[in-house]
């Protein structure tokens, strides 16, 4: 049975205007709606607006922590900042021993791909020229983060660079050239997608109607597609009834077919990206046991 959290953030959003946004519309790396006030800061860490390689972004860090991630925001490539993602940025630095870089990214409809990939590549190019090893990185991100976060690690072995030591990602989207059952069949349970994947919402950001089948399926664009050979491990997290619970699905599942380290993690009644919110008691879980089976690899 879902958490009493999480049935209230399935009213809020179930409640909300279809045309509202999840969060504020920010553009060019901005810092967020300036109204909305900051989660309290927990006790040992701290935050620090940063610069990674030309994009805004926040450091937060916690003594005696070891090791990074880099935290991708969601927002449907449309929304959302590194501000916005301070609160479980900084429950991650908190509560699981490593420090976290946030980044920002050009935002559509203003900015369509491949600015969001290109930004992201940016940002972990910055996170290195910081002098961090990139096995020490997870790079971890929800929804569109999440998507972000795969993207990241075929644009890495498209140009010969050193990839992270994981990927964590976070109901995300993998394919957009196809229906998975659930974008059509958890419309009436997911109150912040409703019908937006299975009318490809999306594309729009890619181009339109102008994208072609095999754009579509390139690994960047859809990771589901990939030669994940000499990646990283991957975590996947998602919620039963959302609309993306079969990108998770089928993605691990073909994973695991290729003998490559993957965990996946289903929670049942939650809300799109529930992971983004730590005060959820299933968002906890799934963080834990990301890094949980992070850990267990590195000791393997």
């Amino acid at each position: 049975m879902p958490s009493e959290y999480a049935e209230l953030m399935n009213a809020i959003f179930r409640d909300r205007p279809w045309d509202a946004s999840p969060e504020a519309h920010t553009h060019e790396g901005g810092d967020g709606a300036p109204a909305r006030r900051p989660p309290r800061t927990p006790k040992g860490v701290t935050v620090e607006k940063i610069d990674l390689n030309g994009l805004g972004g926040e450091r937060l860090t916690k003594r005696g922590n070891a090791g990074w991630v880099l935290y991708v925001h969601g927002g449907g490539y449309m929304s959302g900042s590194a501000r916005e993602r301070r609160e479980v940025c900084q429950y991650i630095a908190d509560m699981h021993g490593r420090n976290v870089m946030s980044c920002n990214y050009r935002l559509a409809p203003e900015h369509l791909w491949p600015a969001q990939i290109d930004d992201t590549l940016a940002a972990w190019e910055g996170v290195l020229a910081r002098g961090v090893d990139a096995a020490d990185v997870i790079v971890a991100g929800e929804s569109a983060g999440g998507t972000l976060a795969l993207s990241l690690a075929f644009a890495l072995k498209e140009r010969g660079m050193a990839q992270p030591g994981g990927i964590m990602a976070l109901s995300p989207s993998v394919t957009q050239a196809e229906s998975l059952p659930s974008h059509s069949a958890n419309v009436a349970t997911d109150y912040l997608l409703r019908d937006a994947v299975e009318k490809g919402a999306l594309r729009m950001v890619y181009g339109g109607s102008e994208c072609t089948e095999a754009f579509l399926r390139s690994p960047v664009v859809s990771p589901l597609y990939g030669d994940f050979a000499g990646l990283p491990p991957v975590f996947l997290s998602a919620s039963d009834t959302e609309c993306l619970v079969d990108d998770a699905r089928v993605l691990y599942q073909r994973l695991c077919e290729a003998g490559h380290p993957a965990a996946l993690d289903v929670r049942h009644g939650c809300p799109h990206a529930f992971q983004m919110f730590p005060r959820m008691p299933e968002a906890r879980d799934a963080l834990a046991a990301g890094f949980a089976f992070f850990d267990r690899y590195a000791r393997a």
